[in-house]
């Protein structure tokens, strides 16, 4: 068959060449007709012919509406380190999309610093051809060097590697107490920042402590809920606020005056009415100070969204246990939260902000209950994306209960308010929800403006604010490139940026990981031809560009003789010219042009 195959073609061939002129002659004008259609002389558009290879090409594509309150630091090295280790080392961006990623050979990152004014006095012809004039602008973090190449020589740990190291450590501690810690459930100093919490140092916002305590497995909880209404002054502000401690006591509950007009009490959420806030006096202020002298040095505060909490409150807190981070049994991202209510009725069996309206301390009662649960079974509990599901839990509490239903709270006849001790003023907020949790339990001793006169605040021996370093942030769930690098036999780093403060912390790895100062060579051009000489076989490569180096295009004219240059542009043109060239094709390519005051990515893949 092979053979009588071979025959034709062979038969086809020899055909060919013996055809007539006149057939000849027509299939060249053929050729000339396809000629003018391919360069565009003909009006009739041209047959676009797909080349198989393309289907190969990796194509990177960014979701940024899924990016949430900006384009950070962490989310760029995030990417960067995707591109180069993939999705079985890496946790995958769920903003970034790259297919046929195993296609993709190399990544080069160029960091080119400039001036301000950089995009509005240069025009790179190669950089508009190569990116087609498509960019990105990043957030300000980016503009610091240290912290832009701290974060990209250390990975951020994928999911199961940061529940692995957790649960052991949380482990250890469980072996020796016989109890989880609960510190090891505080979100990180990250987690807060994603979240648009409150921090130390921000216009108007104030400190739950001068100075606190490290936290330990003993520290005492804390949980919070605010109430806002809308007024002249802001969209929310504060008009209600409860604290209770961990054994559900009333320490504070108070209404608050807002700075603004009210213009709606939105009662069914809010559960304030006009008449609960005639004659009240308390202020913003009050609130903060009373806060202040109340929580004690190492208190972790507990609640349900607490950013909104604490910007109601114009505080900050470093030690927050959020029970919408800590159980999230649906597997939605942190903008799509699953609901206090929802939560304490799946896990508590409890029914809370009912159609008789909101109690803040309800709120802040459901909380300290969830938040109990949490600690008390572990970090994988109530958390879809570790695995946990709902059903094989209720099916437990079914083998415990015996009914299927989750014990509830026995509720004793309701409390007589006491009236502070200090000037015979009521301690606690006459509450609207009808037979609401607040009328079950003894009030606070001392009102709000006691508390605040009578009160000293217990301090701790460091001041938050002086300890928030990113590094030390970094450490807790990034892990060094060159774990990564030793790993993989195939990947190998070429580093080229002075960064000593970040270097010296690289171990020796021979080839696997090296590096190239600009400041051994003695011109930015041999810095460039020695790197793209050597980078063909580097899995990824890391050059910084100091933009005011750049030697620049002697002129052409008379006026070299004067010893007159030209701006440097076209020198750091061909620059980046010639790094792109010296890729691999299939390479990603990303240019950060970072200047004090901006910064634009350019990506693109070759």
């Amino acid at each position: 068959m092979a053979k009588r195959e071979m025959r034709k073609s062979l038969k086809w061939d020899i055909d060919n060449l013996f055809k007539s002129p006149e057939t000849a002659e027509a299939e060249f004008q053929q050729a000339i007709k396809r000629r003018k259609l391919d360069d565009g002389t003909s009006s009739t558009p041209p047959r676009v012919r797909s080349d198989p290879r393309d289907a190969l090409k990796p194509k990177l594509s960014l979701h940024l509406t899924r990016l949430g309150d900006g384009h950070r630091l962490d989310y760029l090295a995030n990417l960067i380190h995707y591109c180069i280790f993939g999705s079985k080392s890496i946790q995958k961006p769920r903003w970034a999309t790259i297919s046929q990623h195993r296609y993709l050979l190399q990544t080069l990152v160029v960091r080119v610093n400039v001036e301000d004014n950089f995009f509005a006095t240069t025009n790179l012809k190669f950089l508009n051809e190569f990116f087609d004039r498509h960019w990105l602008e990043l957030g300000a973090d980016i503009s610091d060097r240290r912290l832009f190449w701290n974060s990209l020589m250390n990975v951020r740990l994928d999911l199961k590697e940061q529940i692995k190291r957790k649960t052991d450590r949380m482990q250890k501690t469980f072996d020796l107490l016989g109890k989880f810690d609960r510190s090891h459930f505080v979100l990180t100093t990250e987690q807060m920042a994603e979240r648009n919490f409150p921090f130390p140092g921000e216009e108007g916002i104030v400190a739950t402590k001068m100075r606190y305590k490290k936290i330990t497995h003993s520290s005492p909880l804390y949980s919070v809920d605010c109430e806002m209404c809308e007024t002249t002054h802001a969209n929310r502000e504060l008009t209600r606020i409860s604290l209770i401690d961990e054994k559900q006591n009333t320490i504070l509950d108070t209404l608050v005056k807002p700075r603004g007009d009210i213009t709606d009490y939105v009662t069914r959420y809010s559960g304030i009415t006009a008449e609960m806030m005639e004659g009240v006096t308390t202020t913003l202020e009050d609130v903060q100070r009373a806060i202040q002298n109340l929580l004690p040095p190492d208190a972790i505060l507990v609640g349900h969204s607490l950013e909104h909490d604490l910007g109601a409150m114009k505080m900050t807190h470093p030690f927050c246990l959020d029970v919408c981070h800590s159980l999230n049994y649906t597997n939605n991202v942190f903008e799509n939260r699953n609901s206090l209510k929802s939560l304490t009725e799946m896990f508590l069996g409890e029914q809370i902000q009912t159609e008789y309206g909101h109690c803040s301390y309800e709120d802040a009662w459901a909380a300290l209950r969830l938040a109990q649960l949490k600690i008390q079974e572990g970090i994988v509990f109530g958390v879809a994306s570790y695995g946990w599901k709902y059903s094989q839990y209720r099916e437990e509490q079914k083998l415990k209960n015996g009914d299927g239903e989750i014990l509830k709270l026995t509720q004793n006849s309701a409390a007589a308010p006491i009236p502070c001790t200090g000037c015979l003023g009521p301690t606690v907020v006459g509450c609207t929800v009808v037979n609401c949790r607040c009328r079950f339990v003894a009030g606070p001793a001392q009102c709000v403006a006691c508390c605040v006169r009578n009160l000293v605040s217990e301090e701790g021996d460091f001041d938050w604010r002086e300890t928030l370093e990113v590094d030390l942030e970094m450490e807790r769930v990034t892990s060094p490139i060159e774990n990564y690098v030793k790993k993989d036999k195939m990947k190998s780093v070429l580093m080229g940026f002075e960064a000593p403060e970040v270097l010296e912390k690289m171990p020796e790895m021979g080839r696997k990981i090296h590096l190239k100062l600009p400041s051994s060579f003695p011109t930015y051009s041999s810095f460039i031809d020695n790197v793209a000489s050597e980078m063909l076989n580097d899995s990824a490569i890391f050059i910084e560009i100091d933009r005011k180096k750049v030697e620049p295009l002697p002129r052409s004219s008379p006026e070299d003789d004067e010893g007159e240059v030209v701006d440097n542009s076209e020198a750091l043109n061909e620059i980046l010219e010639k790094l792109v060239a010296a890729t691999t094709k299939n390479a990603a390519i990303m240019m950060i042009f970072s200047s004090p005051s901006k910064n634009t990515l350019f990506k693109n893949i070759k």
